[in-house]
């Protein structure tokens, strides 16, 4: 196996029998491909593998889990103080509808905001599967206030907040809208 180039760049070379032990497939399951060799998988014979294999998600061992990836759009709602969330689907990720006028202490469709604006969390009643951990990316933010995002799973449900990177302090989501709005990529394990 070579891992990496004449340039010093990461570069993973694989043979067939090296990829079929990755895989934990057997030679005689994966003569059924026909095609593959020491060169590319195509989308549907990677559709087939991933039938094949049942190794759970390295670190629980629990077999199951699902890695999704979902992106959400925060902008400002069309009532004062309030939210306009969309979620949509990156990979394999939720999507929930344009949700307008999410507003401070209460839950509007699969999207609640605490009473001060600080945290928002996405139900679990929007998800596919029990939320079990998440990893968030701000990945644009029009505010002019330099943000970070955080954010943990709890009953199910991924919630996370912006925190002003320079103080440190939960910010009120309602007010950064208002100058502009904020994109979150989301990664996240599920147990179906």
């Amino acid at each position: 196996m070579k891992l990496y180039n004449a340039k010093g760049e990461l570069q993973i070379s694989l043979t067939k029998a090296q990829i079929l032990t990755l895989l934990g497939v057997l030679e005689a399951e994966m003569n059924q491909l026909k095609t593959l060799d020491d060169t590319t998988i195509s989308a549907a014979q990677w559709g087939y593998l991933g039938a094949l294999t049942t190794d759970p998600i390295g670190g629980d061992g629990t077999a199951g889990r699902v890695i999704r990836g979902s992106h959400l759009v925060i902008d400002n709602g069309t009532n004062a103080a309030t939210l306009k969330c969309t979620l949509s689907s990156r990979w394999n990720g939720d999507a929930i509808a344009q949700t307008d006028n999410i507003a401070k202490g209460a839950t509007t469709g699969h999207f609640t905001l605490n009473a001060d604006g600080t945290t928002l969390r996405i139900e679990a009643a929007g998800l596919t599967g029990n939320a079990l951990y998440a990893f968030f990316n701000l990945s644009h933010n029009a505010s002019g206030t330099a943000v970070n995002c955080y954010g943990f799973i709890s009953s199910n449900d991924i919630t996370f907040y912006l925190r002003d990177a320079a103080a440190g302090t939960n910010l009120d989501m309602t007010t950064l809208v208002d100058t502009g709005n904020f994109y979150v990529d989301i990664l996240y394990i599920t147990d179906a």
